[in-house]
């Protein structure tokens, strides 16, 4: 399932190395970040 919503929502799907680009990234950069992930999304969101 491909949810649409959040700040990447209008990309492809990220891969597993991208996605940990983007942390590193983000940690170097002192950023204060939230990752949300989940198996089982609320129902509005299908």
């Amino acid at each position: 399932m491909r949810l649409t919503q959040g700040t990447f929502s209008f990309l492809p799907d990220l891969t597993e190395e991208q996605i940990k680009k983007q942390i590193d990234y983000a940690i170097s950069q002192n950023w204060a970040i939230n990752i949300e992930y989940t198996e089982d999304p609320h129902p509005r969101n299908n």
